[in-house]
């Protein structure tokens, strides 16, 4: 492999490596366009995901349905992919590999991933039903992994120096959830209102997960020996649905008034979800070579041989309550939707933590909604688009995204085969 295939090969991985908030996949692709701001918009299967209650609300068919809805958001920063894919199969001049290095400077070069598919969501009318699979990852390269990648530990200078990978980091996670809900309308009437329409509403969750994370444990590239130590804890093939486990419940209420509509949710006011330790395997991933004689060590050992501070990291991914409220307006030919929410404590992280925005869908023409939205997200800002085609009952829809955050933006793209309203 030429050393720019290599480069190629490592930053994809970290772009393809890094949006659902929560364990059950964002099945729509409005909410994906309308920049997620869709918590009191969600109405039939979309419910499960955003707010069970929802399911009590008018508005909705009596039977809902969609097939195979996927997408996420990923990034590579300070060097990009399209920096990188101007090189793929070319060899990357030494003026590029500088200037690169000089934006990366003392910080590191991340990669990350936020994904999730809806494989089936429906509901019939209180009751949701979903399954889908969600997933996270992130890699992250200090400056001097990056140079000897690119150089070596002696082409940048033309002199021998040593390089250290401390700091650097990868891991990722792959979550199937099978999620049940249902609505219960009430009599209520808060503010006396004839059209006034009061739901709550509850999500069970069952979660099963498989999981890698990777670290530097002194690394140390000298001039005269090389040796690599990045230890891992992860699933084995063999141990998918053991790996980690649990259950959640999310909770919420709707209320409704003519074209007004107010949700309020919180996910994850149980979960039960950790990982198994003792179907987790490690290894202590070691390169050494001193100029004549190498050694590599990727054998499985037991967890308990992992250095304790990855153990520790990975005993601590537990899925954190997160509270979420959102506001509609729906007319004949406009949705107009402002959400909030923020999750408690630090956890298992699938989308930014905190966010607040609002996003709109227009029918000009009454079969091509049209929809777009922005939020200001922990770190940064998104900003959204997306259409759709109805046919009859069914409906084809994509949506786009760009999130942009401290360490450089994230770009993404969301496809709805087949729903049915």
């Amino acid at each position: 492999m030429t050393r720019t295939h290599l480069v190629f090969t490592v930053a994809t991985l970290c772009g393809a490596a890094h949006t659902s908030a929560a364990q059950v996949p964002n099945a729509s692709a409005a909410a994906f366009g309308m920049a997620g701001n869709y918590s009191a918009a969600a109405r039939g299967y979309d419910a499960v995901a955003w707010n069970p209650a929802m399911l009590g609300m008018p508005g909705g068919s009596w039977f809902t349905l969609n097939l195979l809805s996927g997408g996420g958001i990923s990034g590579l920063n300070p060097v990009t992919l399209s920096d990188l894919a101007k090189f793929d199969g070319i060899k990357i001049d030494a003026a590029t590999k500088e200037e690169w290095l000089q934006r990366i400077g003392t910080g590191q070069e991340r990669g990350g991933l936020d994904g999730g598919v809806s494989l089936v969501a429906l509901s019939i009318g209180r009751i949701g039903l979903q399954v889908g699979v969600t997933g996270t990852a992130a890699a992250n390269l200090n400056a001097d992994a990056v140079e000897a990648l690119l150089f070596g530990n002696a082409g940048r200078t033309g002199a021998p120096k040593s390089l250290t990978l401390a700091g650097s980091s990868a891991s990722g996670s792959a979550f199937v959830t099978g999620a049940a809900s249902v609505a219960f309308p009430t009599p209520l009437k808060p503010t006396g209102r004839p059209n006034e329409h009061f739901s709550i509403g509850v999500t069970g969750k069952y979660v099963s997960g498989a999981m890698g994370r990777a670290q530097d444990n002194g690394s140390l590239v000298t001039p005269d020996n090389i040796a690599v130590s990045f230890p891992a804890i992860y699933s084995p093939g063999d141990s998918l649905g053991e790996a980690g486990s649990g259950v959640g419940i999310d909770v919420g209420i709707a209320w409704s008034a003519g074209a007004n509509t107010f949700g309020a949710t919180v996910r994850n006011v149980v979960n039960t979800f950790a990982w198994n330790t003792s179907a987790l395997v490690s290894t202590v991933g070691t390169v050494d070579f001193n100029g004549t004689t190498g050694n590599t060590n990727f054998t499985d050992a037991p967890y308990s041989a992992a250095p304790a501070a990855i153990r520790a990291a990975v005993e601590a991914e537990k899925f954190k309550p997160e509270i979420a409220v959102g506001f509609a307006r729906r007319t004949a030919r406009m949705t107009l939707s402002v959400d909030a929410s923020q999750r408690i404590g630090d956890g298992i992280e699938i989308g930014p933590k905190m966010h607040v925005g609002v996003g709109a869908e227009w029918r000009v023409i009454p079969f091509l909604p049209l929809r777009a939205g922005v939020a200001a997200v922990t770190d940064g800002f998104q900003v959204s688009g997306g259409a759709g085609i109805d046919l009859g009952p069914v409906e084809i829809g994509v949506g786009i995204s760009r999130r942009s955050r401290s360490n450089g933006s994230e770009y993404g793209a969301m496809f709805s085969l087949i729903s049915i309203r």
